[in-house]
């Protein structure tokens, strides 16, 4: 007998509406503030790099061009924000990917700057029904200082967070908690928590997006974030090589021992699938050669939902006075959301959404600041 799938559309509309608005970055736990002139880590105005191939060109058409990547730019001239398909052609089954163009009123520089600055919560805390999907956003210096975690604290003594006390006592798979883990919740409550946390920062830190290893996904099953995302970049390997710096940033634990980035990690409180979530992300940034700035984000740990996520964006001079953005979202969720075709073409269809939303959000604030 076959069992069949049914697709959950609540379930999409928690995760991937969170997905959209993942990039929040400051320094310092203050705001990153780039401005034009100031501030640039190893920018180069040229547009031509000598290699062992020899001269590389370096341009929003050449490097999108090098990624296989159709700009439609008549609807850029025109003022409209465009999203494509990404990863149809190859990616593992639990996989989602989007790319979004638009054009933004800046100069690369100042567009990278708002988009490190972008606070999902725009600096509020919010209540179950208020706001979107991330209800509590604090970012954190390095190592974070005890009071970093005081907003969690509070929010988990009371509704709904405080459902996450009682992980523990849930089903293998429904928490990506290993069993050790789900004793100091069960010890420690909140206390336990906070140490999970502190301790998968501190892992990521030290060693790394690859150090935190697999989370179990159910009995006797799990997933490696780290793993099956390097294979999904080896298969997209026009686009990993043209942010090869940035994302081996991220996934060296938010730094590059060869090169300046500014960098910024955080953890969100949230609504996925209708139910509290607590996740970390870490996003760096760099300026590349001939104009261009590069940012990334990586979701790289959530208690429950979806296993990882990461956002790219290259953000090249366009014109006089703008600049063009080109952003590629990933996910991973699980491929059994995804194993019929209509479950897939549903679930595309809804993170293509909501990513589009967040690249609006962004435009807009850029264009107010």
């Amino acid at each position: 007998m076959v069992k069949r799938f049914r697709v959950k559309t609540g379930r999409w509309l928690g995760i991937l509406c969170l997905l959209g608005l993942v990039s929040g970055w400051a320094q310092e736990a203050g705001e990153v503030t780039l401005r034009e002139g100031q501030g640039s880590v190893g920018l180069r105005s040229d547009s031509m790099v000598e290699g062992k191939e020899g001269k590389k060109e370096f341009s929003w058409k050449a490097d999108l061009a090098r990624m296989g990547f159709a700009v439609p730019i008549e609807e850029l001239d025109q003022g409209e924000l465009v999203g494509q398909k990404w990863l149809m052609g190859g990616g593992r089954p639990g996989f989602l990917g989007a790319k979004v163009f638009f054009l933004a009123e800046g100069s690369p520089e100042k567009v990278a700057g708002i988009i490190l600055g972008f606070d999902p919560t725009n600096g509020k805390d919010f209540a179950w029904t208020e706001g979107g999907a991330v209800k509590i956003f604090q970012s954190f210096a390095r190592p974070p200082k005890e009071v970093v975690w005081e907003k969690f604290r509070e929010a988990m003594g009371k509704g709904p967070f405080d459902i996450l006390l009682s992980a523990a006592d849930q089903k293998v798979g429904k928490y990506h908690l290993q069993p050790e883990q789900m004793g100091m919740i069960r010890a420690d409550k909140v206390d336990g928590w906070v140490r999970i946390l502190q301790d998968i920062v501190q892992t990521y830190h030290r060693g790394g997006w690859k150090e935190n290893g697999k989370v179990p996904s159910g009995p006797e099953s799990a997933v490696d974030f780290d793993e099956e995302l390097r294979e999904v970049l080896e298969e997209n390997g026009p686009v990993r090589d043209e942010f090869r710096k940035v994302l081996t940033a991220v996934a060296m634990g938010g730094r590059n021992a060869k090169e300046k980035t500014l960098v910024n990690d955080y953890w969100q409180l949230m609504e996925v699938d209708k139910s509290p979530a607590v996740g970390l992300g870490c996003g760096v940034a760099r300026a590349g050669v001939g104009g261009r700035w590069e940012v990334a984000d990586m979701g790289y740990w959530v208690s429950s939902g979806y296993f990882g996520s990461i956002s790219l964006y290259g953000i090249w001079p366009y014109g006089e006075g703008k600049s063009l953005v080109c952003r590629v979202d990933v996910v991973q969720t699980d491929p059994r959301q995804l194993d019929q075709a209509t479950a897939r073409m549903v679930g595309e269809g809804m993170f293509m959404r909501e990513v589009k939303g967040a690249c609006e959000e962004i435009a807009k604030r850029i264009k107010g600041g």
